[in-house]
């Protein structure tokens, strides 16, 4: 008879792979090429990630294929690549709305970038999963918004339970 694990053993938690070095409220860019340029750059200061550039290609290479703007004002860039050792959240709100190309045509104002090594796909789907839910949540998006510091965008993360359905 197969073990029956407790849901809360499944869960994923933002908390668990964001960082406060990882996070960036009103961030100065452009368009979203030069957003995810400034991210990644918190990757690569962190020590995170030694090459910037494979990253960015593998993330213009999945904006290539549909933008990862997924309405509300909401964007989820993603990608693995064997240059990172842990799954990471990279949080960004840049200072003025940015087109990402985004579903319903508006611009975006809160990014989760999610950097993983190819070896983690399925902890990535389930992470994936569980920002999408919280967006959901007007609430969290709220907060996200209000947030005036990197301590307040992760003290929004460590409540997350709040929010989830």
């Amino acid at each position: 008879m197969p073990k029956v694990v407790p849901a809360e053993e499944l869960a994923v938690h933002l908390t668990d792979y964001a960082a406060l070095d990882l996070v960036a409220t009103d961030v100065q860019a452009r368009d979203k090429q030069d957003l995810l340029a400034r991210l990644v750059d918190l990757l690569v200061q962190s020590g995170r990630v030694r090459d910037s550039e494979t990253l960015m290609h593998e993330l213009l290479k999945r904006e290539a294929v549909m933008s990862t703007g997924i309405g509300g004002g909401i964007a989820i860039p993603h990608a693995l690549t064997n240059d990172i050792e842990n799954l990471v959240i990279v949080f960004g709100r840049p200072e003025h709305p940015i087109d990402f190309q985004a579903l319903d045509d508006n611009p975006v104002d809160l990014v989760f970038m999610l950097v993983g090594p190819k070896g983690a796909a399925s902890l990535y789907v389930k992470l994936l999963a569980r920002v999408s839910r919280l967006l959901q949540n007007e609430g969290f998006k709220d907060r996200l918004r209000q947030a005036q510091s990197a301590d307040e965008v992760m003290e929004a993360f460590r409540a997350e339970t709040e929010y989830a359905a």
